[in-house]
């Protein structure tokens, strides 16, 4: 059975990341690493983006979760090292898979890299979800559609049960398996797949809210929360006749909490544009499969 949790859990769980400021370590791509720095500072959480080997096991120290994004290939060393050391602390790890659906030498190493780090959550868009359940090239890479053989709720508990982590399957619903149960997580905007990056800030946000609870329940609010900013997003955009650069600008607004209250996200989104009349839930803040 699937189940989709109430949305109070969204503010639930963002209150406790704003009042925890959970300090997030990223090894994350290039192209992306601005992105999730600032998201993380949305929401109230610390990003640290520290990437050299030889630093890895002071930075474990002092923070508390590790985020490892496939996306770093030049980085593979300095993964191993982090995530040795936040396991051995028992730090929440979150492996993002990028692109492993359509390479076979990334696959292998995200494979080493679960089997040594024991990550606590696997996030991944359905075909790199399917490619590491099955060691075998699925889709077209980061941004695949194609239809799955395998219903995704079976394949994430399938991964989840083999791995051992909770296992997220992003696209037009997300998807997340603990073995036991799973939920899903409707919502979000079709633009959040015209800008770079939104998997890989969902990825490092997971890391925040897993510091705060180790739960399925609390990547749920997670992947939920970012749904809520790409739909505040997409109603600023629209409402400023704006483009992917306003979304984008309106999507780290939607996700930006200024007190413990977790006040309204998109309350500096529309002001920067007043004819935009945009009803926000009390904390808002999705996705996309990339």
């Amino acid at each position: 059975m699937i189940f989709t949790p109430d949305d109070s859990l969204v503010s639930h769980y963002g209150n406790r990341v704003f009042a925890l400021r959970p300090v997030v370590q990223c090894i994350t791509n290039i192209v992306t690493v601005n992105d999730c720095a600032n998201a993380l500072l949305a929401v109230g959480a610390s990003p640290t983006m520290a990437h050299h080997p030889e630093e890895m096991a002071d930075f474990a120290a002092i923070t508390d979760a590790l985020v490892l994004n496939m996306g770093a290939t030049e980085s593979i060393e300095a993964m191993r090292i982090a995530g040795k050391a936040a396991s051995s602390l028992g730090h929440p790890i979150i492996i993002d898979p990028v692109g492993c659906a359509g390479s076979p030498w990334r696959r292998s190493v995200c494979l080493s890299l679960i089997n040594e780090a024991h990550p606590t959550v696997i996030r991944g868009n359905v075909s790199e979800i399917r490619a590491l359940l099955t060691d075998k090239n699925s889709g077209r890479g980061v941004d695949d559609r194609s239809p799955e053989s395998i219903p995704v709720p079976e394949l994430c508990t399938a991964l989840s049960e083999k791995t051992g982590a909770i296992v997220i399957a992003s696209g037009a619903t997300d998807y997340i398996s603990d073995g036991k149960k799973v939920l899903a997580v409707h919502g979000g905007s079709p633009l959040m797949a015209r800008i770079t990056g939104t998997g890989c800030m969902l990825s490092a946000l997971l890391g925040a809210f897993l510091a705060a609870e180790v739960s399925a329940e609390s990547a749920w609010a997670c992947c939920r929360t970012m749904a809520l900013a790409g739909e505040a997003a997409e109603h600023t955009t629209d409402a400023c006749g704006g483009g992917t650069g306003t979304f984008h600008i309106a999507l780290l607004d939607a996700l930006t909490v200024r007190d413990a209250r977790a006040a309204s996200a998109a309350d500096s989104a529309v002001g920067q544009c007043s004819a935009a009349a945009v009803d926000q839930p009390a904390r808002v803040s999705k996705k996309e499969d990339l």
